[in-house]
């Protein structure tokens, strides 16, 4: 195993070596043909490992000395031919994180550095100088655009672009057909395409084309769904957070088969340690493990849609599966319908009533795991606050937030499944980076679904002024109601301008109140918009985008790099007004880590990777940041408009703050890998 993951590791420095070589010899062919003498082509930095020049052949370390001690005797009368001897000395450094080409009179401190020989590179007209600066840029254009069409022609495996589940209350609810009405993507409609552009049938390229929207655009999606019709939808992205941040989604996953993961992709299957974090339902399918019946009804491998419906339809109650092992047993286990989260903090509200939180899963370095149990109910926090009762998940989330901005610790008081009685669990310190630079406990949070306690009630809501903090719901227009599930769906069956009446109990009170609540179109939209989940762990469906035509190849090789460079733009200009995290920003710790990862996963996976850094970092390199291809670019650029170059002076302090910049940005990145790695 150790063997393999070394081999992983050197493809990849094969690999990020070669994206380098390409883009420096762009800059080398580019100085040949403008006539420029190149004096080095080197990948990596610092002292060589070993050289090759023509004429003198490979040496370990620089051939540079052994160069002048032949000139020097040539100078002195000695006979040395060096007709022969190469002028440019090929290198492989010792720092692998970049290259260079050096040229004569090239000096990017200096960049007016000037040398009396016609192939300096100063000597060169500004157009020329300009084509070997962009030279290295395109080179990494046109190798990823490569990258991809070999990709592309051997087969690239990724999940189809078919909708899995839906988030609730996402963009993907709240589709609209062309006659205006409200729809919700489905889980088994494909994506045929975005805002007119194929998907090909990659759930990838519907992410990154979403990504790609303007804010507040509203754009065409076409699907098929499972019947066979297609209709073209309008869909709005949106940010995922309630602070407008992160990138745009749709807010669709993709789909899953109805089978657990291959057994020989899983290492460290240790269900008596994922008991410890994991609800009960996390087992009722194990690796290996296929359905064949969901209530009764027969089902294939690919029809996940009809365990969707399922979820959809039953009000809250269990689900029974038939679940076939690897060895042929037969076992018939039920499972327990979830409501999907939506895209706010505060979880997810019915007519402004929120429901208090329960817990869906505790991370391994959490202080709450073995202590705490997934769908454990909470019904008070005790933290660096004022103590909450039956807190709500948004609620819960800032208590834990701020026990860990002090780190102190909090106190947890939960209902547990199969006891009446209440448990205390103390002393929790919260441990466990949650991104931000904040400190929580390492848990997952989702609603109370089974008990119609209302945790809080949302100021300017239909419910708000009318049903209390913490009452209970016993009854809606004289049914007994029991569980969210229910209210939800008669929330949704309803009519805008409808009056419910809501019976419930005040909290520690046993005379129940009606309160008439009157329903918005907002109210029924909202419980409409709200999708289902369950807690198993299934089999990504598998996919790959693949052609045998070389044209076509060609063709999404070309798009995928544009796509991705764009993307790279919109990203930082995103991280620039701040709707995305400069945290998200990865430095080569980061990219070699990950790297590893995706080698381990097969050559496919690495070309794709490795194409995909050629077309970044003909970004970065072409940003007009002084050191970097394109702050050289800008500087031509100024010297054309002016007619002369800046003052000596002047190109040092430029040069200086560019170096001082990328300096620090390389600190950054680097320092935020380190801690993602670390779990800071």
């Amino acid at each position: 195993m150790a063997f393999h993951h070394v081999l992983d590791y050197a493809m990849l420095a094969f690999g990020f070596g070669f994206v380098i070589f390409f883009h420096e010899l762009g800059h080398f062919l580019a100085a040949k043909y403008c006539g420029v003498k190149v004096e080095q082509f080197a990948v990596g930095f610092g002292p060589a490992i070993f050289s090759w020049r023509k004429g003198m052949g490979l040496r370990w370390g620089s051939s540079g000395r052994e160069l002048e001690d032949l000139h020097r005797r040539a100078a002195d009368g000695a006979a040395e031919d060096l007709s022969e001897v190469g002028e440019t000395e090929y290198r492989l450094n010792y720092v692998p994180l970049g290259g260079y080409v050096k040229m004569l009179g090239q000096d990017d401190l200096r960049p007016n550095a000037a040398i009396d020989d016609p192939r300096s590179y100063n000597s060169k007209s500004i157009g020329k100088r300009m084509i070997i600066v962009s030279a290295g840029v395109i080179m990494n254009v046109i190798l990823a655009a490569i990258g991809f069409m070999i990709v592309f022609r051997l087969g690239y495996p990724l999940p189809p672009a078919i909708v899995g589940t839906t988030y609730s209350r996402s963009p993907a609810m709240d589709a609209v057909r062309a006659d205006g009405t409200h729809v919700a993507l489905q889980p088994g409609d494909q994506i045929l395409s975005y805002n007119g552009k194929l998907t090909n049938n990659d759930f990838s390229k519907i992410m990154l084309s979403v990504a790609l929207t303007s804010e507040g655009d509203t754009v065409p999606i076409e699907v098929r769904h499972v019947d066979g019709t297609t209709e073209t939808l309008r869909v709005t992205p949106r940010h995922m957070d309630d602070e407008g941040k992160g990138v745009l989604v749709l807010g669709v996953m993709p789909p899953s088969e109805l089978r657990g993961l291959d057994p020989a992709d899983i290492s460290d299957w240790d269900e008596q340690k994922l008991r410890q974090s994991e609800p009960a339902d996390f087992f009722a399918v194990r690796p290996g493990d296929v359905i064949t019946q969901i209530n009764g009804q027969d089902v294939e491998r690919d029809d996940f849609w009809k365990l969707s419906d399922a979820l959809a339809k039953s009000d809250g109650n269990p689900i029974t599966l038939t679940v076939k092992s690897p060895s042929g047993a037969i076992t018939q286990p039920t499972i327990m319908p979830h409501m999907m989260g939506g895209f706010s903090k505060d979880g997810l509200d019915f007519l402004g009533m929120l429901p208090r939180a329960a817990v869906d899963s505790i991370m391994d370095k959490s202080t709450a795991l073995g202590k705490l149990m997934a769908d454990d109910v909470i019904i008070h926090v005790e933290g660096a606050t004022d103590g909450v009762s039956d807190p709500t998940v948004g609620e819960l989330h800032d208590v834990l937030a701020s026990a860990g901005d002090k780190q102190m610790p909090v106190s947890l008081t939960v209902l547990r499944a199969g006891s009446d009685q209440p448990i205390v669990i103390s002393n929790l310190l919260p441990n466990v980076s949650v991104g931000d630079g904040k400190t929580g406990l390492g848990i997952g949070l989702r609603e109370d679904e089974q008990h119609l306690v209302v945790g809080q009630v949302k100021p300017n809501s239909s419910a708000y002024g009318l049903i209390p903090d913490r009452a209970t719901l016993t009854a809606i227009n004289g049914k007994p109601v029991t569980n969210w599930f229910q209210v939800r769906s008669i929330i949704a069956a309803a009519s805008s301008g409808d009056t419910l009446a809501v019976t419930y109990l005040p909290h520690d009170e046993t005379k129940p109140q009606v309160a008439n609540i009157k329903l918005t179109s907002d109210d029924i939209a909202d419980a409409r918009q709200i999708s289902f989940t369950d807690a198993l762990v299934l089999h990504e469906m598998p996919g790959t985008r693949k052609t045998t035509n070389p044209v076509t190849a060609f063709v999404w090789g070309v798009d995928e790099t544009r796509d991705l460079i764009l993307q790279f733009y919109v990203t930082l200009q995103r991280m620039f007004t701040g709707t995305i995290s400069y945290k998200n920003a990865m430095g080569p710790v980061g990219m070699i880590t990950t790297g590893g990862q995706i080698a381990a996963k097969g050559t496919t996976w690495l070309l794709w990777y490795l194409s995909m850094i050629s077309a970044n970092l003909a970004v970065v390199n072409f940003l007009p940041i002084p050191i970097v291809d394109g702050g050289l670019f800008s500087l031509l650029i100024l010297e054309k408009i002016q007619g002369k170059p800046l003052s000596p002076d002047a190109q040092k302090i430029v040069q200086m703050v560019g170096l001082a910049l990328i300096l620090g940005v390389f600190l950054l990145v680097t320092y935020q890998d380190i801690a993602r790695a670390a779990g800071y």
